[in-house]
């Protein structure tokens, strides 16, 4: 339970990321420099500013928290397996896991911030006059609408959050097998020395018979 809510939570603080990011690179791609002042005339004012510096230095911290877990982890495994290093092994990315977290992710963040988007624009644009532009915030007739601008900035921030969610998880698999093998190095030496279940070991008085001659005949 208290993981899913803290991965919610995670998704939560990401698709607000997405949606400050979007919102603003939208508006700079429509007006340019003039943006500042169609956000003022959209009902934007200091709050929205106010957001966006939360938002954005509670993802830095997130950032900072998830490098310093990484971190940690490595020096961990080192004190754990003197002889790990930043080898191919260590440093291979698994493709798969990676492209179907990415993929998850980014679904995720990309509807819940274009949602966060559409309510949001309608709110403001009531606050400063009587007509809800409704579904058309989406579909505007700028070159680049909010659309692609939501799918590239998810895209990237999904990316960035697979990356450390696929880092921690293979660290910490690492980390838990090498505390489990430095605590049970009696039962791992039992199971090298184990014989092979499928090979019986060979007998040793069958290989003493093995190498002797035949007896001789004895005479009639």
């Amino acid at each position: 339970m208290w993981r899913r809510t803290r991965a919610v939570s995670l998704l939560a603080l990401l698709a607000l990321t997405v949606l400050v990011v979007a919102h603003n690179m939208v508006f700079l791609l429509a007006y340019g420099s003039d943006y500042r002042l169609a956000l003022q005339q959209t009902g934007h004012g200091t709050r929205w500013d106010d957001t966006v510096r939360v938002v954005l230095i509670a993802t830095a911290l997130l950032v900072a928290t998830a490098t310093v877990r990484v971190a940690q982890l490595h020096l961990q495994l080192r004190a754990l397996r003197p002889g790990f290093g930043p080898d191919a092994e260590n440093r291979r990315l698994e493709v798969r896991p990676y492209v179907r977290s990415l993929l998850w992710i980014w679904v995720a963040l990309f509807s819940a911030a274009l949602l966060l988007f559409l309510v949001q624009e309608n709110i403001e644009r009531l606050s400063a006059g009587p007509n809800l532009p409704g579904l058309r915030v989406l579909f505007s007739a700028d070159p680049v609408g909010p659309i692609p601008v939501f799918g590239v900035v998810s895209l990237f921030v999904a990316a960035v959050a697979a990356l450390f969610r696929w880092g921690i998880t293979v660290l910490e698999a690492r980390v838990a097998a090498a505390r489990l093998s430095a605590c049970h190095p009696a039962h791992q030496a039992r199971l090298i020395g184990r014989p092979d279940p499928v090979r019986p070991r060979p007998s040793i008085l069958g290989r003493n018979l093995a190498g002797r001659a035949p007896p001789a005949p004895l005479p009639a």
